[in-house]
């Protein structure tokens, strides 16, 4: 591939785009945006003024979402300005993370970066991605009103969330901000993961990780508590918060602030304990926290009108031991994928995301 589909225009003008500086800092991560061979797998960097703005997506991780026309190659794109200070050389860190990891996967229901395009400075450069018109932060928000997401939907879409992450975890990569808002389905109904903004790659045992990780809602126990040596049970944490959001219409551990988030925690599932989750009480931030004495186990009053095996699913992944936590190859061995009614396919999860827009 020659070129690759690029950025926003009205952004910008020409003159004074620093093509050159950008393209330096980018040449250790094998993105070699500049004088590559036509074979390469991205090409050369794009201009922001290739790129007609049309409207305003939202915030993702470290940056604002534009979707955009490529005016060169007739696409409709989005186009994520990064959040970068004029002053910030070399690029950050988290920047260039995520370039490399998205460059890294590829995979069906993860985003695809197609490119990179630049402007007037370090402070405007852009990821280009592939635009997905379905949002499922949209899809339960209109669920609440109109309620139609039934089993063989939600089956359909967890199964594609839990295979996007089983990729993504067999490639060390931890994903560390899965929310809904992050989830999107593309127009024949592909699940897409988004957001890489906050993603790194799994390192070695004694690295240490930022805690601090991870949307409010879908935050795992473990971070809760400071724990900076994490795995990818936090992803499998979040997509349970997601799992559960699409069977209650609404957050399971809604919470507005860390404290109001553990009293949820222990509300639903119990007080944790050294039994249950060993080096609990290692963990340096147990300390901040009050925590008091429910021994009981109440997440399936949450789910009375689901079945079963829906319910022990559920059990699965919301534990508070990471090491006893399902990975998402074994939630998808689980028998709620298998038993009746059993997923629908792209056609019918397609006519879900379509009438979503509708209401």
């Amino acid at each position: 591939m020659g070129e690759i589909p690029g950025l926003a225009q009205n952004l910008f003008e020409d003159k004074d785009i620093d093509s050159d500086g950008i393209a330096l800092e980018l040449m250790p991560y094998n993105l070699e945006p500049y004088n590559v061979p036509e074979s390469h797998a991205y090409g050369k960097c794009r201009l922001v003024t290739d790129f007609e703005k049309i409207s305003y997506i939202g915030e993702g991780a470290y940056g604002s979402v534009f979707k955009c026309k490529d005016k060169k190659y007739d696409l409709i794109v989005a186009l994520k300005k990064l959040r970068i200070r004029h002053e910030d050389r070399p690029l950050p860190r988290n920047f260039m993370r995520e370039i490399t990891i998205m460059k890294e996967l590829q995979h069906d229901n993860v985003a695809t970066l197609i490119g990179i395009a630049v402007g007037r400075n370090f402070a405007s450069t852009y990821l280009i991605l592939e635009y997905y018109p379905y949002d499922l932060s949209k899809i339960i928000d209109d669920a609440v009103a109109k309620p139609f997401i039934l089993h063989p939907e939600i089956k359909c879409i967890i199964i594609q969330l839990l295979y996007g992450l089983d990729y993504i975890h067999h490639h060390n990569v931890l994903h560390r901000d899965l929310a809904v808002s992050n989830i999107l389905f593309s127009d024949i109904g592909v699940l897409k993961i988004s957001d890489f903004g906050c993603s790194r790659f799994l390192g070695s045992e004694n690295e240490e990780m930022t805690p601090n990780k991870v949307s409010r809602w879908y935050r795992a126990p473990e971070l809760l508590f400071g724990d900076t040596k994490y795995t990818s049970a936090i992803d499998i944490w979040s997509a349970g918060c997601i799992f559960a959001e699409l069977l209650l219409k609404e957050p399971l551990f809604k919470a507005n602030s860390d404290n109001n988030l553990l009293s949820m925690f222990i509300e639903t599932l119990g007080t944790p304990t050294e039994e249950t989750w060993p080096g609990f009480k290692e963990l340096p931030l147990l300390k901040d926290h009050e925590l008091c004495e429910q021994r009981y186990n109440k997440l399936p009053l949450k789910f009375t009108d689901q079945p079963t095996s829906c319910i022990a699913l559920l059990h699965k992944i919301f534990v508070y031991n990471p090491e006893k936590r399902f990975s998402a190859e074994k939630c998808l061995s689980h028998p709620y994928f298998t038993e009746e009614p059993t997923a629908c396919n792209l056609e019918t999860l397609l006519v879900l995301l379509k009438k979503s827009e509708e209401i």
